[in-house]
């Protein structure tokens, strides 16, 4: 995956069509034994996971803060009102003074006071931004601070996907481990009861049954093991999803879609995922989020122009020294207001100094995850190409451990072998069965990774992953 520094495209949140979808593949896939299946799981999940509930606010969010910038650069009206009480004296002298039937005069002078009197005042100011770099840095940062909650929102719905399928295969896993022990077990339990008959008509030692015992005592802690961690992936998955882990369809290990390669090569996976992935876009977007505050901050000094207008009136009445007495004002004003900072103290510069160091840390943080990015799509991809040469292997394992149990049990009828014997073949063939059912599981688990790494975990890809469950039919093709 190169290095790209150009922005993904933007992707918009799901549109409703597509739940509308994922609700009819749900009802395409359900069957008729009436067990859970894979799809039912997520459409549960959809609206009973906390995580991606808190992911749905924070996308919420995001689209607030693009209402925000919008809002920057729209006038602002503001009124206000005041009342109280108020002292007011006043002197002018040498006016000049001119009354109907008085004459004129010169050199007047007039005296004025209210003391302690009533005082109102009203007003409306409205303020338009015309020049500010800061503004304009500050609305780009909410923009990307937008598409950022649109970036974590696909993550987060992608994940939750993923979440729900693991923790699905957990308890079928579980399940799967849990009745191998247990058959185990009640073969270790005939063995031993065969031993202690033995050794009572002293046909065998007592060592067949010291070995025996051993042997229960080991498989019965693994029992309890895999009894806790089967309660604890249902548990789990319950707490995804709010439906109960049981009667989950099984995993159909003869599923065809189980061992299907990659539809793409490695190299056009990797282009894909670097152009697609939500995990670089939120990446992208947080460096541009950076750099646009440190823009807003060297622009803090540079000087703003705004349209301001204003309109109020004053009224103040009330005795004073020569009398009652009552003042009234009316006024209004338009103009422009130039703003230009002089001096801050030096915050601005250590600030910035702050931004810079945080700009240049979200850059490198954009290499790390295109790393990352591409060491899990590499990961993901070559699990799929060698997926089907593994379950050939797998398979192979399992009908050898199966042969070899077969013939170590002929070997005890004639006496070659002993019954402990028998039973590590037993355990060879369980094991071997149990390592082919979990590569199985890994291989649904990683077709949707590789998927949800470019975005394209979609409810028909999980209605495709459904297929590999027993009775869960699939969408027609071509009609996902």
């Amino acid at each position: 995956m190169a290095p790209r520094t150009d922005r993904p495209p933007q992707r918009r949140r799901p549109h409703p069509a597509a739940l509308a979808l994922a609700a009819a593949l749900t009802l395409a896939c359900a069957h008729g034994a009436g067990a859970t299946d894979l799809l039912q799981a997520w459409e549960a999940a959809r609206t009973h996971d906390p995580e991606l509930a808190a992911a749905r606010q924070g996308l919420l969010a995001g689209q607030a803060r693009a209402d925000q910038a919008d809002s920057l650069w729209r006038p602002t009206l503001e009124a206000q009102a005041s009342v109280g009480r108020a002292t007011q004296e006043s002197q002018t002298r040498g006016a000049h003074f001119a009354a109907a039937g008085l004459g004129a005069m010169d050199g007047a002078d007039f005296d004025t006071s209210i003391r302690n009197g009533s005082r109102s005042e009203y007003g409306i100011q409205l303020r338009q931004p015309l020049i500010d770099l800061g503004r304009d840095a500050q609305a780009r940062q909410l923009r990307h601070a937008s598409m950022r909650a649109e970036a974590a929102w696909t993550i987060a719905e992608q994940q939750a996907a993923l979440r729900v399928a693991r923790r699905y295969f957990d308890v079928l896993t579980g399940m799967r481990r849990l009745d191998v022990l247990q058959s185990q077990k009640r073969a270790v339990e005939r063995l031993l009861a065969q031993a202690r008959a033995r050794y009572r008509a002293g046909d065998a030692s007592i060592l067949d049954t010291h070995e025996a015992e051993a042997r229960l005592g080991q498989i019965d802690s693994q029992v309890d093991l895999a009894a806790t961690r089967l309660e604890l992936a249902r548990s789990a998955f319950t707490q995804a999803s709010g439906l109960p882990a049981k009667g989950l369809a099984p995993l159909r290990e003869d599923a065809p879609e189980l061992t299907t390669p990659p539809d793409q090569p490695l190299s056009a996976w990797l282009d894909r995922v670097g152009k697609a992935s939500p995990e670089l876009r939120q990446a992208l977007e947080t460096a541009a989020m950076a750099a646009e505050h440190a823009e807003g901050l060297r622009a803090i000094a540079q000087p703003t122009l705004s349209l301001v207008g204003a309109a109020g009136r004053t009224h103040l009445s009330g005795a004073g020294q020569y009398g009652d007495a009552g003042y009234a004002a009316t006024q209004w004003s338009v103009g422009l207001e130039l703003r230009i900072p002089l001096y801050t103290g030096g915050m601005r510069d250590a600030r910035y100094r702050e931004a810079l160091a945080q700009r240049d840390g979200a850059r490198f943080q954009i290499a790390s995850t295109q790393q990352r990015l591409e060491l899990r799509t590499q990961a993901a991809w070559l699990s799929l190409d060698t997926g089907p040469a593994r379950i050939r292997a797998l398979r192979q394992a399992r009908e050898a451990s199966a042969a070899r149990r077969d013939a170590t049990r002929l070997g005890v009828e004639a006496g070659d072998r002993t019954r402990l014997d028998l039973l590590d073949a037993e355990q060879a063939l369980a094991q071997s069965e149990l390592d082919l059912h979990q590569a199985l599981a890994d291989l649904v688990i990683d077709r949707l990774e590789l998927q949800a790494l470019a975005a394209g975990l979609s409810p028909h890809e999980l209605a495709s992953a459904n297929c590999v469950l027993a009775g869960a039919r699939c969408p027609e093709k071509g009609g996902g």
